[in-house]
C-alpha cells in the first residue's frame, strides 16, 4: 500500500491519491512535537525534483517550499510533496498515526534509504502515478539523509521582511524635467 502525504484535492491529484481538501483539514494547533516532525520532512530524500514554483494553496502566498512544491520526497516508508512541511507547520493538518509512531520511534532523524528496503515502494508509486517510464530502483544503494536544503520558516520570513521593497517599491522618485528652451 502507497503510503502518502499531503495530497490534497487543492493541487489536482488522482482520487485514488489524494488526501481530501486543505481546507477541511486545517485545525488550530498541532502535534506538541510538530516542530520536530517539520524538521522531519525537511531532511527527507528527494526522489523527483520539478522546476516550478507554487503559492500557499488556501492563500496564494509565497512560502518557503515555493520553489519545486510538487516534488516528491520519501522516508523510505512514506512519500509526501515537499511542501508539505509549510502545510504542516502553517495549517496543522492531521497526520497518520502510523507515520507519527515511525517518526517518534526513529527519535525525529531520517533514516537512511536502502535501495533493497526502498525498491517495491518505489515500484509501487512509479505504477501509482503512471511514470512508466522510469528505471527501477538500484537494489544496492544506501543513501544517507541529505543536508536540509530548506531555510526554516524563521530564516524565510526574515529574509522576506529583509528583501521586501520599501516605499514605492523600492524606486526613487523621478526628478522633475527642466525647460530647455
Amino acid at each position: 500500500m502507497l503510503r502518502l502525504l499531503g495530497f490534497f484535492d487543492d493541487f489536482g491529484h488522482p482520487r485514488e491519491v489524494s488526501t481530501g481538501p486543505l481546507a477541511a483539514q486545517v485545525r488550530v494547533t498541532g502535534e506538541p512535537d510538530e516542530a520536530h516532525i517539520v524538521a522531519y520532512l525537511d531532511h527527507g530524500h528527494r526522489l523527483t525534483s520539478f522546476m516550478e514554483a507554487g503559492v500557499d494553496a488556501l492563500t496564494g502566498e509565497v512560502h518557503r517550499h515555493t520553489s519545486g512544491c510538487s516534488s516528491l520526497v520519501t522516508d523510505g516508508v512514506w512519500v509526501w510533496r515537499a511542501d508539505f512541511a509549510h502545510y504542516l507547520e502553517t495549517y496543522h493538518v492531521p497526520l497518520p498515526a502510523d507515520f507519527l509512531a515511525r517518526v517518534r520511534g526513529l527519535s525525529h532523524r531520517m533514516p537512511d534509504l536502502v535501495g533493497v528496503d526502498f525498491a517495491p515502494v518505489h515500484d509501487e508509486l512509479v505504477r501509482g502515478f503512471g511514470w512508466a517510464a522510469a528505471e527501477p530502483w538500484d537494489t544496492e544503494t544506501v543513501l544517507p539523509p541529505p543536508a536540509r536544503t530548506v531555510a526554516t520558516r524563521a530564516e524565510f520570513v526574515a529574509r522576506a521582511r529583509r528583501d521586501r521593497p520599501v516605499g514605492s517599491w523600492g524606486r526613487t522618485p523621478r526628478k522633475p524635467r527642466r525647460d530647455t528652451q
